[in-house]
C-alpha cells in the first residue's frame, strides 16, 4: 500500500494495489528512482567519450581526469581559515584612495548620446500576494511594452535608492569633495556591483531595436554594440518552447570581474551570481506586479551575446539572461 496526497485532507490516504500490481508496476519505478539517487555511476570511457554532457563528466568524477569546474571552485573556495587574503582585501577597501575610487565611481558612465528613461512607476501592489502568484512566463501576446514599463523594471532591478555617507574620502580640486557612495535596489557583497545590466530592445515603443547598457546613476540607456537591430533572436539562445518572437526585450547580466575580485579574490565570482540572482528576483516579481511575463533562460549563447554588449569574454562575462513580455 502507499500513501498519496488526499485533496482538502490535512493527511494522506492510502491506495491499494495487488501483489502482482506493486511488482510489476510499482516496484520498477521506486528501484530506479533510489538508485538515482543513491548510487554515483562509474565510467572507465569517461575521458575519451566525444561529447561530455554533465552525466558523462559526473561518471568520470571518481575515475578519469574529467573534473567539473564548479567542483574545482567550491574545492578552492574558504580553503581555510588560515587565509588571510580575502580579510586584506576587505581591510584595503577602507584605505582612502579606494573609498575615493567607489565615491567617484559613476564619473565612469558616459552620459553622451544617451537614451533618458521616464519615471519609474510606483509598484504598490502587496508583496506577498505577488510572491505567491510569481511563474515563468513562456507564452506571450506579442504586444509592445511601454518605455515605462521599461523604466520601472530596470529600476526596480538595478536603480540608485539612496547613499550612503562615508568618511575617509580625499578631497581634489579636479573631483571635488564626495562623500557618500550610492546604493541600489538589489544586494551586493560590499555595494561594488560588478553586474551591469544590458537591454536587447525588441518590441518597446519609442525604442529602437537594438542593444543599450542600463547607467543607474542617470537612469538612462547608453547604446552599445552593433547599430541597428539585433540577430535572429533564435540564434542568441536555445529558447525551446519559450515564444521569444514575441518578447518585449532581453535582458543580459554581464559580470565585470575586476570590479570586486580586486577586494574578494575568487570569493567574488560567488558574490556576482548572488547578486545576479537578486536582480533576477527583482524582475520577476516586479513584472508580476506589472502584468507582465518572464522567464529565465540558462542555455544562452555567450559568444554571440557577449559582441552585442561589448563584453569582451575575458574580464567581463554575460552570466544570466531574462527574457520579459507582455
Amino acid at each position: 500500500m502507499r500513501n498519496q496526497p488526499g485533496a482538502g485532507e490535512p493527511g494522506r490516504r492510502k491506495t491499494k494495489l495487488s501483489e502482482a500490481e506493486y511488482f510489476g508496476r510499482e516496484l520498477p519505478t521506486l528501484c530506479d528512482i533510489v538508485s538515482f539517487c543513491n548510487n554515483l555511476p562509474m565510467s572507465l570511457y569517461a575521458d575519451t567519450t566525444g561529447v561530455k554532457s554533465p552525466e558523462v563528466v559526473f561518471r568520470g568524477l571518481v575515475l578519469s581526469r574529467n573534473r567539473l569546474v564548479a567542483e574545482e571552485y567550491l574545492l578552492n573556495f574558504r580553503r581555510s581559515e588560515a587565509d588571510l587574503g580575502v580579510v586584506i582585501g576587505t581591510n584595503n577597501y577602507s584605505l582612502p584612495m579606494a573609498v575615493g575610487a567607489l565615491a567617484n565611481r559613476d564619473l565612469e558612465e558616459d552620459e553622451r548620446a544617451l537614451v533618458r528613461l521616464p519615471p519609474y512607476q510606483q509598484v504598490k501592489a502587496p508583496l506577498g500576494s505577488v510572491i505567491r502568484s510569481r511563474r515563468s512566463v513562456r507564452r506571450f501576446s506579442g504586444k509592445p511594452l511601454s518605455l515605462q514599463d521599461l523604466s520601472t523594471l530596470l529600476f526596480h532591478a538595478a536603480g540608485v535608492s539612496g547613499h550612503l555617507t562615508v568618511e575617509n574620502v580625499p578631497e581634489t580640486a579636479t573631483l571635488g569633495k564626495s562623500d557618500h557612495v550610492d546604493v541600489r535596489v538589489a544586494a551586493s557583497g560590499g555595494a561594488l556591483y560588478p553586474v551591469d545590466l544590458f537591454v536587447v530592445a525588441l518590441n518597446i515603443e519609442q525604442l529602437p531595436p537594438r542593444a543599450y547598457r542600463y547607467l543607474p546613476k542617470p537612469h538612462a540607456l547608453a547604446p552599445v554594440g552593433p547599430a541597428g537591430p539585433p540577430p535572429a533572436v533564435r540564434s542568441l539562445a536555445q529558447f525551446g518552447e519559450l515564444e521569444v518572437e514575441k518578447a518585449g526585450f532581453l535582458l543580459g547580466y554581464v559580470y565585470n570581474v575586476y570590479e570586486n575580485a580586486r577586494k574578494y579574490g575568487e570569493a567574488g565570482l560567488g558574490f556576482a551570481f548572488i547578486e545576479a540572482g537578486a536582480i533576477a528576483a527583482h524582475i520577476h516579481l516586479v513584472c508580476t506586479a506589472l502584468g507582465l511575463g518572464s522567464c529565465d533562460v540558462g542555455s544562452f549563447s555567450k559568444g554571440r551575446f557577449e559582441p552585442l554588449f561589448e563584453a569582451d569574454g575575458l574580464s567581463r562575462h554575460m552570466i544570466h539572461l531574462t527574457v520579459v513580455a507582455r
